[in-house]
């Protein structure tokens, strides 16, 4: 049993030998019929390709013991274009018209995959006249990212050599495994990219890494089953103010004074419910300063106004940061503070406390009436049935200092 299960897997790495030679000797004749024929081959693209490499295929088929007659395209859409029948292998034809060896791939989840074909070669035609050229490879060696069209996708990058990670290896998986994962594939991509956006220099943020909520703890306007993207401004103030505690919670950077500090609250509210906000920034710090009163006296003058709102939310931020599942999920998932301590909000108000200690040494005219510090601990202070705006130049607040 052993002997035949060992004879199996040698015939098979003769067999991928094999046709990898067929393949380098396909694309070798190729590249030199198309240096011959510049004008026809610029001229070629999606499925008047695929028959060219499938004749060629078929030309040389014999010289590889393979019946040209077994070499066929797939149905429309399906993947590979290309089958080798009675064979497990298969060969998608890609091609660029401009001076580039990368493009965009199949879909993550082939759907249309032909069941029987276990290894794919992908035929990659770079049609730029008059340096027309083509390079074939392992599918799963050349694909090095996942982007996003309508769904997720794989990108193709024929310039990878043997060092170079392909998305796979980045995501601690092969190819084979992943394709076989089943609904574990999306789940297993958004984990990736969610490590790669936690990056504190990451302004970008793919649309489809999040999740279907487990719970319903959000206003139930954000949900929203269409699709459809929507503008914040549109929404009702319970939505708004849930934006703005959330955006403290997840991104207490919004305290500090980096010009780019309203980017990721933006990007994660678009990411999470298909919400625009096209002036994210107005939402905090609209109105420039305010004057703090607390207990009818001064406590702090010309405090910029991100940071005087912190304390109409810092309640429902650390009741959130302490028992909201969701919120701490996407904690997990977005922010920078966290660095696994289970004491998340301490990680959060140690972070928020130096980036308000920034803002304020930096803002021209604020002021310490009595010398008390303005931080987390002391507008946790600020007993939370007795908070208003009196005005839009002053804030009264009652307080158990």
């Amino acid at each position: 049993m052993e002997g035949t299960s060992y004879a199996t897997v040698e015939q098979q790495c003769k067999d991928n030998e094999r046709f990898a030679h067929f393949m380098a000797v396909t694309t070798e004749a190729l590249v030199k019929d198309a240096r011959k024929n510049v004008a026809l081959y610029s001229k070629q693209n999606g499925e008047k390709l695929e028959q060219i490499v499938l004749d060629k295929m078929r030309s040389l088929a014999s010289e590889f013991d393979i019946s040209p007659e077994k070499i066929r395209k797939s149905d429309r859409q399906h993947f590979p274009d290309i089958l080798l029948d009675d064979t497990t292998y298969g060969v998608e034809v890609k091609s660029v018209k401009d001076k580039t060896w990368t493009s965009t791939g199949s879909s993550i989840v082939e759907t249309l995959r032909e069941s029987e074909i276990e290894k794919v070669f992908l035929m990659f035609g770079r049609l730029s006249a008059p340096e027309i050229d083509f390079r074939c490879k392992p599918y799963e060696d050349c694909l090095s990212e996942i982007a996003v069209t309508h769904s997720p996708r794989y990108l193709i990058n024929m310039d990878m050599s043997a060092t170079d990670k392909t998305i796979f290896e980045k995501m601690g998986t092969s190819y084979e495994q992943f394709r076989k994962m089943g609904d574990g594939q999306i789940n297993l991509v958004r984990k990736h990219y969610r490590e790669k956006f936690r990056g504190r220099n990451q302004k970008s943020m793919p649309w489809w890494i999040s999740e279907e909520p487990t719970t319903i703890t959000h206003p139930s306007e954000l949900y929203n089953p269409s699709c459809e993207f929507r503008m914040l401004s549109d929404l009702s103030n319970e939505v708004k103010e849930y934006f703005r505690v959330c955006s403290y919670a997840l991104f207490p950077e919004i305290l500090g004074t980096d010009q780019d500090k309203f980017r990721k609250p933006s990007l994660w509210i678009c990411s999470r419910f298909s919400i625009i906000c096209s002036n994210v920034r107005d939402f905090f710090t609209a109105g420039g300063t305010v004057n703090i009163y607390v207990n009818d006296k001064l406590e702090w003058e010309n405090v910029p106004k991100v940071v005087a709102n912190l304390a109409l939310y810092i309640h429902n931020i650390k009741r959130y940061l302490d028992s909201d599942e969701e919120l701490i999920n996407d904690v997990n998932n977005f922010s920078s503070f966290n660095n696994g301590d289970h004491l998340l909000f301490s990680q959060w108000e140690k972070t928020a406390d130096y980036y308000i200690s920034t803002t304020l040494s930096k803002s021209d005219g604020y002021k310490s009436i009595s010398k008390r510090k303005l931080n987390v601990r002391n507008l946790l202070s600020i007993r939370k049935d007795y908070i208003k705006n009196i005005n839009k130049k002053d804030c009264y607040f009652l307080t158990d200092f």
